[in-house]
């Protein structure tokens, strides 16, 4: 299966990253091939074509700690799961993931993506 992860490196030894959009890394992981993809998120990279264009690449699940309305939206238009995970390794976050350990999100667990603080604000 191929994985989608919001990285803050670029290796599978890296920590998963806290939020989607804002991850410095973007790994595509195949776990039948063992082949790592990887894609820095500079700026000018649309994290939502990111979603789209791995989907279409036979991604199937994502792996990130948040993710804003917005890329749910992408994720959930293109049925690629979402399953939440933040501050460990990639390689044991795609294991988990594999065995159907992580948890999965069924909506957004932030507000927008303009949200710094990381807390959830309800308008």
């Amino acid at each position: 299966m191929k994985y989608l992860i919001s990285s803050e490196g670029n290796s599978l030894d890296s920590s998963v990253s806290s939020h989607f959009g804002r991850a410095p890394y973007f790994l595509v992981y195949d776990d039948e091939t063992n082949s790592l993809e990887v894609k820095q998120n500079r700026d000018g990279t649309d994290p939502h074509l990111v979603i789209r264009d791995t989907a279409k690449a036979g991604v199937k699940k994502m792996i990130c700690g948040g993710i804003g309305p917005h890329a749910y939206q992408v994720a959930e238009r293109f049925t690629v799961e979402v399953c939440i995970a933040s501050g460990i390794p990639v390689s044991e976050a795609v294991k988990l993931a594999a065995e159907g350990k992580l948890p999965v999100t069924t909506g957004p667990t932030t507000q927008h993506h303009h949200d710094h603080d990381g807390h959830m604000h309800n308008h």
